[in-house]
């Protein structure tokens, strides 16, 4: 699985407004974004994010055309997602479209009362949450689409266990817009923040998002606390042949590896990260034991 499409906003000033040519280093540049609706926001738990304000007469959205993802048959969405309270009557979150991004194909809302709903291609409900989500908290929903087959689940933040809803029902195939926001004439959410947004071409869960930083990366010295961790983006590690003791460590074979300049504050995330898809992850801390991998 890979990410085809996916925006960070890493670098980007507070509160600059965000058109089709704004993007942090690496990030898939929006196809179409209403004028004005959007702007960068500092906050949240993956900082940059963006802020999309209701617009008094029109859609408020950002969409990734076939220009950036192609089409699409098997593939998953990801984005974190906050509201400051739910909506006075029901708001579209996010959508594919197809026929070069004119008809529907599947779409996410959520009602009144924090209940979120799947819909199909004719704008049907297919499948309704049992239970409200909370407003004022940042979620993550992530969308699986396999053919007409969707698969919705919604976690809190970066959680990996149980999602707090599952949704699951029959929807339209073959995408090439991916849009996030609402196309409704009339948006009524409160305050909608959208964070870390991609798009994989194959329908399974890309997962959260680290707090490791994407493509610029502070010097050791930025390092305040211990325990330091280096890791390097294409080459190799080396073993330290000065390390006689167990466990054994091992260090890069230059002297000039980056190192994430988020690791100064305690998080309380792991100090060691890998890649996955592009993205750096928190890493489990592992020991080697009867010949597997075990965590410490």
């Amino acid at each position: 699985m890979t990410l085809i499409a996916h925006w960070y906003g890493h670098g980007l000033a507070d509160g600059l407004v965000l058109d089709t040519n704004t993007a942090g280093p690496g990030d898939t540049r929006f196809n179409i974004a209403t004028a004005g609706a959007a702007h960068v926001d500092a906050s949240g738990l993956h900082p940059p994010r963006i802020r999309l304000n209701q617009q008094p007469s029109g859609p408020a959205q950002l969409v990734w055309t076939s220009t950036a993802l192609g089409t699409l048959s098997s593939y998953a969405v990801r984005t974190y997602l906050e509201m400051s309270a739910w909506p006075p009557a029901g708001a579209p979150l996010a959508q594919a479209y197809g026929s070069g991004n004119t008809a529907l194909r599947w779409r996410l809302d959520i009602t009144l009362a924090g209940l979120l709903r799947l819909r199909d291609a004719s704008n049907n409900v297919v499948a309704t949450a049992a239970r409200a989500l909370p407003a004022g908290v940042e979620l993550r929903p992530e969308i699986l689409l396999d053919g007409t087959d969707a698969l919705v689940t919604v976690h809190a933040g970066d959680d990996e266990g149980d999602p707090l809803v599952t949704l699951s029902g029959p929807v339209g195939a073959v995408a090439d817009a991916i849009r996030f926001g609402t196309p409704n004439a009339a948006p009524t959410w409160p305050a909608l923040y959208f964070a870390a947004p991609a798009v994989a071409d194959a329908a399974l869960p890309i997962g959260a998002r680290s707090h490791a930083g994407s493509g610029v990366w502070a010097a050791d010295a930025a390092l305040a606390v211990s325990p330091r961790t280096r890791r390097h983006a294409t080459g190799t590690w080396q073993a330290d042949a000065g390390l006689a003791a167990t466990p054994r460590a091992r260090r890069p074979a230059s002297a000039n590896w980056p190192i994430e300049a988020g690791l100064n504050a305690d998080t309380g995330r792991s100090p060691l990260y890998v890649q996955i898809l592009g993205e750096w992850r928190p890493a489990d801390v592992r020991h080697m034991a009867d010949g597997s991998w075990r965590l410490s």
